[in-house]
């Protein structure tokens, strides 16, 4: 109920929440009135004055669109901050949106944020792996709500894209190590410039197509890989496989279940986490037939969503735990 809290704290924490998140703010009515001189400097000093905005900015043009709807609530109200007017100034001609900074809130917390930079084009430059797709954001809802499972273990992410899942993961669950793997240089770049983002303090290691990033007590790597060359695999032996989104090709399923064996006869305790946003029912078929004709068994794992990281839980979507007996 409103009446049981500050009004102000509550228009403000909203509001900042929003820009992060990237939502337009709604200030109707009584919010909007609170929307001081004195708040509307509180908020410039959580987002485009505070140090994470400034070393990494967010889309210009979501920017504009917040913040031209930010005036249009204020103004009928409130004499406006002269910095939301040059901020939005700053940026109207700034038309450069192939890439921006995005910044994920763990827990619906501002003091814990997972900035990732990446594009919100479904392709570019030839590949798919440069922005955050939605069954990332729920293997990694899923893992946090399930981190007994990844204690002290060697965890291998296929398909990581820009790397969100592996970072929220190796943030805040007490792996031994976690590698990050891709095939596309541009993807594995932009894992690179992420983990720096997020590990500032890591200090890398550089083996041929192997960078390690040494953090505290645990090892971030990044490295490539290519499903249909298993000598890239590079005798690696995780304890733990996991995917969001790699089923999304026929003719990239029976490279993918020959990972997993390469990798189950590497280590026959291995488990997989596969999760799918399911936009081709017959590929998504056609991966668990394959599944069982190779001898591997499948569970679909159910659990409640939007517990650390916001998803779309409308969408068709599939959680798998995927092993042999």
């Amino acid at each position: 109920m409103i009446e049981n809290y500050n009004i102000d704290d509550m228009t403000f924490e909203t509001l900042v929440k929003s820009f992060f998140k990237g939502y337009l703010p709604d200030l109707k009515g009584e919010y909007c009135k609170a929307m001081t001189w004195e708040m509307q400097e509180k908020f410039l000093k959580q987002t485009i004055h505070s140090s994470l905005f400034k070393k990494y900015p967010g889309s210009p043009k979501f920017s504009r669109l917040f913040f031209k709807k930010l005036i249009e609530y204020l103004e009928p109200e409130q004499e406006v901050h002269d910095d939301v007017y040059e901020f939005l100034c700053s940026i109207m001609e700034n038309n450069e949106d192939s890439f921006s900074y995005r910044h994920y809130l763990i827990d619906n917390s501002l003091d814990n944020i997972v900035t990732i930079r990446e594009t919100k084009n479904m392709v570019l430059n030839g590949t798919t792996g440069l922005r955050t797709w939605e069954a990332a954001f729920m293997l990694s809802d899923w893992a946090l709500c399930n981190k007994k499972i990844f204690l002290n273990k060697s965890v291998l992410e296929l398909g990581s894209g820009v790397g969100f899942t592996g970072i929220t993961i190796a943030k805040h669950c007490d792996v031994k190590s976690l590698l990050m793997s891709d095939f596309h240089a541009d993807v594995l770049q932009t894992i690179n410039n992420n983990i720096l983002i997020n590990f500032p303090e890591s200090r890398s290691e550089h083996n041929n197509e192997l960078t390690i990033y040494k953090n505290k007590q645990k090892d971030i790597g990044v490295i490539k890989l290519d499903w249909n060359d298993t000598e890239t695999l590079q005798n690696l032996r995780p304890d733990i496989i996991l995917g969001a989104d790699i089923v999304y090709d026929p003719s990239i399923i029976q490279p993918l279940i020959s990972v997993f064996d390469y990798f189950h006869s590497r280590n026959k305790y291995v488990d997989i986490y596969i999760a799918s946003v399911i936009r081709n029912a017959d590929t998504f078929n056609r991966f668990l037939k394959i599944l069982e004709i190779s001898n591997f068994k499948h569970t679909e794992l159910t659990f409640t969503g939007n517990v650390n990281i916001e998803w779309d839980e409308n969408l068709l979507w599939c959680l798998l735990r995927i092993n042999k007996e």
